[in-house]
């Protein structure tokens, strides 16, 4: 019972240092995923979104309908000279189309006493009125077509895109920042990987030395090259530490993790044949994805929708004005009552024209204006593209080639620096060549890698711009 209690315990000492130095293994697009889901400045995008969202129940509310009333009480001479109380109550129901035309129905109601006595022979005194008015107006210049209410929606409606596209705009600068920590990140690893190795190196340089001491075949000086040769690399593999040890913080701050979570990256990107006769196709799909280009189009509706309200604004108004309706007088006029009731209508035309249209050309003027320049700024964001993606393009081809080239460069490296080991123990090289050797093939190592991240970094960069690297 003992022995399994032991083996129990033995087994979990063994298993818990995996718990607790547990590791987070992370590849570029994971994340990106796990920043954009923790970021907080998103969410501040997201309430822009809602806020721009809440203008177009403001314009479709334009066309509601509106209901208004009032009710009052008067005491004055009358225009016979006595005095007279009235009391009146009115009401309206009306609403604007979408077309523009404008309907009502009005009702009132008016009650006048004349303590004088009646107006005149046969009129009621209290008289009642009752009034009530269907009413139509129909604009056939400016008003026609409603521009204020339809401009308004377009104008709402692409409110809410320019608010997607900043947040998008957010989205896309915040992956930028990723890729550029984390392939910073990845190449201070391997250049860690890279210092170790060399420290390695070093110190079997060094047993190299000691073995030949023993036999009286080195000078001191051999010792003291070895020795700095290891020191200078361990201050290098220390100072490394600290930088990857900073850009873990980074890198945790971005995912909402604790500062010391232990984080590994995954240099998993996938690779795909890259030429300069893909730059049309690239730059189609960045055209496309372009948050700034989404934006700026959307300033070119609005634009336009502005334009439209504002030469409206311009126009003269001639309106039709149809009324129809009906009429009660009834009271009492002494002698006996009266109740009558009978129609009325009228047809109206209404006219008017600003003298001055300084104001109107000015503000149609400078709608104008705006709409020239936000085609400036798609020209200039589509130019700035082209130049982009063209320049990825023509990096990333020579990227490839450059990264043959390295390759060979370290095959020759190593077998001259194992050359150099093999020449060295049979005593025919000396250490400061042996030295120089290692050095060069540690530069040749990390040049390579660095040429590789480099060229990860711009397919990256790239399936950022055409939208292709996060869902």
């Amino acid at each position: 019972m003992k022995k399994i209690f032991f083996y129990l315990f033995a087994s979990c000492l063994l298993i818990s240092p995996v718990f607790a130095f547990a590791v987070d293994e992370l590849t570029l697009v994971q994340l990106v995923q796990r920043t954009l889901d923790n970021y907080p400045d998103l969410a501040l995008a997201d309430l822009d979104i809602e806020h721009a969202r809440q203008e177009l129940p403001q314009v479709e509310s334009q066309t509601g309908f509106v209901l208004g009333g009032k009710s009052g009480y008067s005491r004055d001479l009358s225009f016979i000279g006595t005095p007279s109380d009235s009391f009146s109550v009115a009401g309206e129901l009306s609403r604007t189309l979408r077309t523009g035309e404008h309907i009502g129905l009005s009702t009132s109601y008016r009650r006048e006493d004349n303590s004088g006595g009646s107006f005149f022979r046969g009129y009621p005194n209290p008289a009642n009125n009752i009034n009530i008015d269907l009413n139509y107006r129909k604009p056939f210049w400016r008003g026609n077509g409603n521009p204020d209410f339809n401009q308004g929606l377009i104008i709402a409606g692409t409110q809410v895109d320019i608010a997607k596209a900043n947040r998008k705009e957010q989205r896309d600068q915040l992956a930028a920042q990723v890729i550029e920590l984390f392939y910073s990140t990845l190449f201070t690893r391997y250049r860690i990987e890279n210092s170790q190795h060399a420290i390695n190196r070093a110190k079997r340089l060094r047993r190299y030395i000691d073995k030949r001491a023993e036999l009286g075949l080195t000078e001191e000086k051999d010792h003291l090259q070895a020795n700095a040769r290891i020191r200078a690399e361990q201050a290098s593999y220390r100072s490394l530490q600290l930088i990857q040890k900073q850009q873990r913080v980074a890198l945790n701050r971005l995912i909402g993790a604790s500062w010391d979570n232990e984080i590994r990256l995954l240099p998993l990107l996938e690779e795909f044949p890259v030429s300069t006769t893909d730059i049309e196709s690239f730059l189609a799909e960045a055209d496309a994805h372009s948050p700034a280009l989404n934006r700026e189009q959307g300033r070119l509706e609005i634009a336009r929708a502005v334009i439209e309200r504002r030469r409206n604004a311009r126009k003269d108004t001639l309106d039709l004005v149809v009324s129809a309706g009906m009429r009660n007088l009834a009271g009492d006029t002494g002698r006996n009552s009266m109740n009558k009731t009978d129609l009325a209508g009228g047809v109206n035309i209404e006219y008017q024209r600003a003298l001055d249209r300084r104001g109107f050309d000015a503000a149609l003027y400078q709608a104008q204006l705006e709409r020239y320049r936000v085609l400036q700024e798609i020209k200039n964001i589509r130019y700035q593209l082209r130049y982009r993606i063209s320049s990825l393009v023509a990096e990333i081809v020579e990227n490839q080639k450059t990264v043959d080239g390295y390759q060979q460069r370290l095959a020759s490296e190593k077998a001259k620096y194992h050359e150099s080991e093999r020449l060295y123990q049979d005593a025919r090289l000396d250490t400061n060549t042996v030295i120089q050797h290692e050095a060069e093939l540690q530069a040749a190592e990390l040049a390579l890698k660095q040429q590789r991240v480099e060229l990860l970094k711009r397919y990256a960069t790239l399936a950022l711009l055409r939208g292709k690297l996060y869902p």
